[in-house]
């Protein structure tokens, strides 16, 4: 059996490294100069961050406007519920209490199966 000398295993490998080494270099280079990078202009990338903003705000606004409608609502619907049948209103209750285990359970399956 031939026995290999470590030292030359070594230095064979690190010449195959350097070999493979460089060979990345010269293709990355290549490739830099297929495709130059460049910067995009500062104006056109802050004109879409102002724009982006806008476009942000104005959903905000107009989600808090549906919540707020929607909260004033359903606080119409429970006074008035609650002044007129106080029975409905405890009808309601029960049935809250009753699916509200339901609701968060069938919302605990849809967040785990994701």
């Amino acid at each position: 059996m031939k026995k290999q000398d470590p030292e030359k295993s070594n230095s064979m490998l690190d010449d195959e490294d350097e070999v493979t080494v460089k060979q990345l270099i010269d293709g990355l280079e290549k490739l830099e100069q297929i495709n130059p990078v460049s910067a995009p202009n500062l104006q056109w990338f802050q004109q879409h961050v102002e724009l982006e903003k806008k476009r942000i705000r104005k959903k905000q606004w107009k989600d808090l406007l549906a919540f707020i409608s929607f909260a004033v609502f359903m606080l119409s619907v429970v006074i008035a519920v609650v002044y007129r049948q106080p029975i409905l209103f405890l009808y309601f209750q029960l049935v809250g209490i009753i699916l509200l285990p339901l609701a968060l359970n069938n919302t605990r399956k849809k967040v785990s199966n994701e």
